[in-house]
């Protein structure tokens, strides 16, 4: 993910970060963690394990809801603006500016406390939002290997204004079946220190198919520049094997937004950047993504800002403009609504707002489908308000 020296307002997922640092997050002194740091002691290294976590809930209220345009009034599958999570996260300092790293991270839906990011052929995981290891040298970088982040999301997320929140979900790099997941299984990733502002990161993802390297395989590569206010930044990455007959044979799922397709390459181009001041940020994104031989290709763009008018009151509005092209024909989603924050405390906020969807052409059709990740009921639009909360630990 692009990083910037100005951690205040990049983005959500960054946010969460900088949090566990300031607000010194305690360790938690379990059994298995308490033996972990003895062993580390007396190996003459320094260790530490943090647990961390966060709860997003929020009350939703959407329209279009049935054929007959019945309202609906529900909690959904989880939070407006973030996913609900718990994880472990550890350091051991290697000496010679060299650390051992890890983190655990567990996704769950709150409202029923099931847990979340279930494989294709609906096997649970229990570590489904990240699960990798890796080795941080100074000066060389860092190397990690496991269950990670796209290099395309975590880019794309620090030029959101949302950060990719579950609030509009619109964005078309994430049709596919795996990358609306976000997260890659199999990943080795590296990401290189800052040299005067820039940064470039690399990232292949093994498919693990007998005889053949290629099958669900994923390359991708991302460079970016950060430079007091401003940040940009650039990413391409290639998924494999995308669709299929049926999800069991599929990693990566058989669908795009609900419909089944065949087995195809997606291919996904970033670039954004954002400029922040005192109190406000302004973001800006072109997505490009083509799904091939299905015939899906998105082209998104994106302008946010968020600004803060106190250090308790923030608010964060985007316009998201996706145009889709398929069968020769093509349509356009435009979704946008502002998100009013209450911050409490430095770990807990209150948040309420409204985001509106108005379809046209292809994108109608595709959201007809039984499958779709929202419910138009054979209508061209959808409102949407929430009221939330989020709590962090």
């Amino acid at each position: 993910m692009t990083q910037s020296g100005r951690d205040r307002d990049v983005s959500f997922e960054q946010e969460i970060k900088t949090k566990e640092t300031e607000y010194q997050m305690k360790k938690i002194p379990i059994i298995a963690v308490a033996a972990l740091s003895a062993y580390a002691s007396s190996a003459y290294s320094q260790s530490s394990v943090t647990l961390y976590g966060l709860i997003d809930e929020a009350i939703r209220f959407d329209n279009h809801q049935t054929p007959s345009g019945g309202h609906n009034i529900t909690m959904g599958t989880g939070g407006a603006i973030l996913g609900s999570r718990w994880g472990l996260r550890g350091v051991e300092d290697l000496g010679g500016g060299t650390k051992a790293l890890f983190t655990l991270e567990s996704g769950f839906i709150a409202n029923t406390g099931a847990m979340a990011f279930p494989t294709p052929n609906g096997q649970t995981r229990e570590f489904g939002r990240q699960a990798f290891v890796g080795l941080s040298q100074s000066g060389w970088g860092t190397l990690t290997f496991g269950r990670q982040y796209l290099l395309a999301y975590t880019m794309g997320a620090s030029h959101d204004t949302f950060a990719f929140a579950n609030y509009a979900a619109t964005w078309g790099f994430q049709s596919a079946g795996l990358v609306g997941g976000a997260r890659l299984d199999n990943t080795v990733q590296y990401s290189s220190d800052s040299l005067h502002g820039f940064k470039v990161n690399g990232a292949y993802t093994f498919g693990g198919a007998a005889g053949d390297v290629h099958r669900n395989s994923s390359p991708a590569v991302s460079v970016s520049y950060d430079h007091g206010p401003l940040s940009i930044g650039a990413v391409y990455q290639v998924v494999n094997d995308i669709g299929g007959a049926v999800p069991a044979d599929s990693a990566y799922g058989n669908t795009y937004f609900g419909v089944a397709i065949p087995d195809s390459t997606q291919k996904l181009f970033m670039a954004g950047a954002s400029w922040a001041t005192n109190r406000a940020t302004l973001y800006a994104q072109y997505i490009y993504s083509h799904v091939y031989p299905a015939d899906y290709r998105d082209d998104s763009m994106s302008l946010g800002a968020s600004y803060r008018f106190t250090p308790a009151w923030e608010i964060r509005e985007a316009v998201y403009v996706d145009i889709l092209h398929h069968a020769a024909g093509e349509g356009t989603r435009i979704t946008t609504g502002p998100i009013l924050f209450y911050h409490l405390s430095t770990r807990t906020d209150l948040y309420t707002g409204f985001n509106y969807n108005h379809l046209t052409g292809q994108w109608i059709k595709l959201a007809s489908s039984s499958g779709f990740t929202q419910s138009f009921n054979g209508y061209n639009s959808l409102f949407e308000g929430v009221l939330g909360m989020i709590h962090r630990f």
